[in-house]
């Protein structure tokens, strides 16, 4: 009880403090004043310094007050230390601002990567021209083949008579209900048998890979 009241006292004095003496008569009842007044000094809960001739307490709440309005030194020290935390702070809410912005960026554009990337990997597999050793022998019904390709070549050929291999893979793998390994094995097998029948041209998105080139147009001779 006699601390908090010690305390409390100090503290109702403000920035002008109290006198060491006057607690000591305000409080003669309390033996080891001094031994609490130093105990209270070490938990930082006051402060002591001298005044004039005498020693002052003062409360922790109060004494940078009493600093600023007694000590210029103090005074213009805290102002300009008070001044350089607020322009950090001022930076670092700027560099995390400026760092949000670049990790928000950086996901962004990592996540576009994978979209490319993923879609990258599928043209190349849809328009990959399959080269002639690689294709895997898949039988099917080879007359029906050939008459299903003859009449979509009559059906999409233009005026010069030529059809792109990607729009008669399309028609014919969804017709036929083949794999796209099936349509070109098939194709070769039919145009080889025939090469007196049909042409073909290099270009297109896809295609039968013949002397290192894609050739990616067919037409009836």
């Amino acid at each position: 009880m006699s601390l908090e009241k010690i305390v409390t006292t100090i503290e109702t004095k403000g920035t002008e403090g109290i006198k060491k003496t006057e607690l000591r008569r305000e409080f003669q009842e309390v033996e080891e004043l001094d031994s609490i007044l130093q105990e209270l000094v070490r938990t930082r809960e006051i402060f002591i310094e001298r005044k004039g001739n005498s020693l002052y307490c003062w409360h922790k709440n109060y004494f940078l007050q009493k600093l600023l309005s007694t000590d210029q030194k103090f005074s213009l020290l805290y102002t300009l230390m008070d001044s350089m935390q607020d322009s950090l702070n001022t930076k670092f809410d700027s560099l995390n601002a400026r760092l949000d912005i670049v990790t928000k960026q950086a996901k962004e554009i990592t996540e576009e990567i994978k979209v490319l990337g993923s879609s990258e990997q599928r043209d190349i597999c849809q328009n990959d021209p399959i080269p002639q050793e690689k294709i895997k022998p898949i039988k099917i019904n080879y007359d029906n083949f050939k008459e299903q390709l003859d009449q979509a070549l009559v059906s999409a050929s233009s005026s010069i008579g030529w059809v792109e291999l990607c729009n008669l893979r399309k028609n014919l793998c969804l017709k036929l209900n083949i794999s796209r390994e099936q349509f070109y094995h098939s194709f070769e097998e039919v145009v080889s048998n025939n090469y007196d029948k049909y042409e073909l041209s290099t270009g297109g998105e896809e295609g039968i890979q013949l002397r290192g080139m894609v050739h990616g147009f067919v037409r009836c001779i």
